[in-house]
């Protein structure tokens, strides 16, 4: 038996299952055909996500072999093909192969930011400095978005500035790509630097390594700008320092704070100033 959120649709009710139907929820359609080999396993996937949204989207299935005037009418020249459709409308459409993760990036794209207040809740509270509770605001969102990017981004953010760099490494290390990706590859670095073994070692013969460390320790108490001023006399004295260790750490305290923060900007300068 097919499961709810599954339907086979063709000509006469493409438009009553596919086009009215996407003004309640998101409706992906997948063309397929009996003799497209990759057409099976990605079928399957998109059925596996469908069950796993629980109603956060509908697949509609689409046989081109017995609908080839719908196949036509919508221009689907090649397969495996997928449209997705919004209110009413065509939103998005791709056609060929796409691994889970893309196909999930794909289904992402199309569904409705859910409790998007939690993490505008969270992400203020975190600038208030109140983290546990900025924190619980963000896993609260995350699992109610099922891994919005926004949030698993967030949820690193809040981790760092708790100096929990385990915590934000499992997420940076299998962070989804989305728009927030070059933000977790800025935040990369820092999170594996407050997990060196030897970051709370002072070194008293070597001045620089000793100040970097230094920065590294205040960092993970959450006295951001003071490691900042600390590693921006790192860069003062050897703007390659760690072979650009350095520099990514300091750039990746910047994204801890992100741009709403006042002093970012002329964080920014300075570390211009510093290397040019």
């Amino acid at each position: 038996m097919m499961p709810i959120n599954i339907i086979d649709v063709n000509e006469e009710t493409f438009e009553l299952e596919v086009v009215n139907y996407s003004t309640q929820v998101p409706v992906v359609v997948d063309f397929w055909a009996p003799w497209c080999i990759p057409c099976r396993p990605q079928s399957q996937t998109l059925a596996h996500l469908t069950q796993e949204a629980d109603g956060g989207f509908r697949l509609a299935r689409v046989n081109v072999d017995e609908q080839t005037r719908l196949a036509e009418r919508l221009k689907v020249t090649n397969l495996p093909a997928m449209k997705a459709f919004v209110d009413g409308r065509m939103v998005a459409e791709y056609s060929g192969v796409l691994s889970e993760k893309n196909l999930r990036m794909f289904i992402n794209r199309i569904m409705p930011r859910v409790g998007s207040l939690l993490l505008a809740k969270g992400n203020s509270l975190m600038f208030m400095g109140e983290y546990e509770e900025a924190q619980s605001a963000i896993e609260e969102y995350i699992l109610e978005s099922r891994g919005d990017p926004a949030g698993l981004l967030a949820f690193a953010r809040v981790m760092l500035y708790q100096g929990n760099g385990r915590a934000a490494l499992e997420v940076l290390e299998q962070f989804p790509i989305s728009p927030e990706s070059s933000a977790s590859t800025v935040l990369l670095p820092l999170a594996r630097a407050y997990l060196e073994p030897e970051i709370e070692k002072t070194v008293l013969d070597n001045p620089l390594e000793s100040a970097y460390r230094n920065a590294i320790r205040l960092a993970k108490r959450g006295k951001i700008l003071i490691a900042l001023d600390g590693l921006l006399a790192v860069l003062r004295k050897d703007k390659n320092y760690r072979g650009g260790q350095a520099r990514a750490v300091y750039l990746g305290l910047l994204e801890v704070l992100s741009n709403e923060h006042p002093d970012v900007r002329q964080y920014r300068s300075d570390l211009s100033s510093a290397l040019f």
